[in-house]
């Protein structure tokens, strides 16, 4: 059960790139995707940051190798490279649709 709904004004702070220029974020919608996901409703998640449900598994499974004391995964130059173009790639689309 959730304290706050991310979704009610006043709670949270604003977006600061959002506020300056009205563009979503790579991360907008990140904290409503994972109270969405906690209710259980993962087409609202879906719905509110797409790039964080997919990447979220992920994220887990190299929390879980770490806390194991094995070798976090993709955790080479080129996986960072590559999370950043991702990131990059998903805040123009995510814009552009």
């Amino acid at each position: 059960m959730a304290f706050r709904d991310p979704q009610a004004p006043g709670h949270y702070p604003s977006c600061p790139f959002r506020s300056a220029t009205g563009l979503l974020c790579p991360g907008c919608g990140t904290l409503r995707a994972l109270r969405d996901l906690t209710q259980g409703d993962v087409a609202a998640a879906l719905a509110h940051n797409a790039l964080f449900v997919a990447a979220l598994p992920a994220a887990l499974f190299s929390w879980l190798r770490a806390v194991r004391g094995r070798p976090p995964v993709l955790t080479s130059v080129w996986a960072g490279v590559a999370a950043v173009a991702v990131l990059l790639l998903w805040g123009v689309l995510r814009n552009c649709v």
